[in-house]
């Protein structure tokens, strides 16, 4: 009999905070994903060099060493561009992710009350008849 005088404070409950601390739930998975992959860092430093791995060339300017040193700095930039690029997109289908299983679990929360009530009424006639 207790359960039938909980039953409204939980809807009342269920339909108000609720929501509320599903929505922030919610919101905290979205923002620890795009802090967790720094979006906005990675696409600052998307041509920086990778590791900060750099080649100066000799200080006697022989052709050699400034060549070297163009296709080191260029190579380095090139890889960590590809790098930063691949986090970014993970990042980024995290965060989508993350925003898509939220409307599924805010779809099954709306949804769970009406989903309990139904199994019971469903058990109930079931026992009777």
């Amino acid at each position: 009999m207790s359960f039938f005088l909980i039953l409204p404070h939980y809807i009342i409950w269920h339909y108000s905070q609720g929501l509320i601390d599903l929505k922030n739930i919610w919101r905290n998975f979205i923002v620890f994903f795009y802090e967790f992959f720094s979006i906005p860092t990675l696409i600052l430093t998307l041509f920086s060099p990778w590791r900060r791995i750099q080649d100066t060339h000799a200080h006697d300017f022989s052709f050699d060493g400034i060549a070297g040193a163009i296709v080191v700095n260029t190579l380095m930039r090139i890889v960590g561009a590809v790098v930063r690029l691949v986090f970014i997109v993970l990042g980024i289908i995290c965060v989508i992710c993350t925003a898509v299983s939220g409307l599924a679990v805010l779809l099954v929360w709306i949804t769970m009350p009406f989903v309990l009530i139904y199994t019971i009424t469903t058990g109930l006639s079931l026992l009777i008849s």
